[in-house]
């Protein structure tokens, strides 16, 4: 695929202007005969690999072979450097917003281990104030109990024998 060398909109024009050299290592080769790869597979003859530059080459070639294509082409280009920006923009956006998902779910996970904590630690604390809670209703009633008693002493005690 091809890649513009910059995405900023600004080196457009630039590039409707680029330079193909004419010498003809420049082009690319296509031989009239099948090629054997190495792994044994036939290559078929006049079956363009596309590499980079492939493309704006193309579209040169187009351009040179008839000039009222000129502007179509360019306009085309254009579309395809644009299309190409947005790519990259919605690309970066994207793995953007994954890592800021991976931080939002370890954050989430250490702010739910952090609650189980403090679940448990105010789940203990509770028990502790209940049995002091206990403990002091026990301590009330006892004094409550011993007052009673020593009331029931007192009135007995000064109560006058008749």
């Amino acid at each position: 695929m091809d890649r513009p060398t910059s995405p900023s909109p600004i080196d457009r024009p630039a590039k409707r202007q680029c330079r193909v050299s004419q010498a003809p290592e420049d082009e690319p080769k296509l031989e009239n005969h099948p090629q054997q790869s190495s792994d044994g597979i036939t290559i078929e003859p006049n079956i363009p690999v596309r590499t980079r530059g492939t493309l704006t080459a193309e579209f040169m070639k187009v351009v040179h072979l008839n000039g009222s294509l000129a502007t179509p082409v360019l306009k085309l280009l254009d579309l395809y450097f644009c299309l190409w920006e947005c790519y990259v923009v919605k690309s970066a956006q994207k793995i953007r917003l994954e890592e800021e998902q991976r931080q939002l779910q370890a954050s989430n996970e250490r702010l739910e281990s952090d609650s189980d904590t403090l679940l448990q630690l105010c789940n203990v604390q509770a028990s502790v104030l209940w049995d002091r809670k206990r403990a002091v209703q026990a301590l009330c009633d006892g004094v409550v109990s011993a007052l009673e008693a020593s009331d029931l002493q007192a009135y007995s005690v000064d109560e006058p024998e008749g």
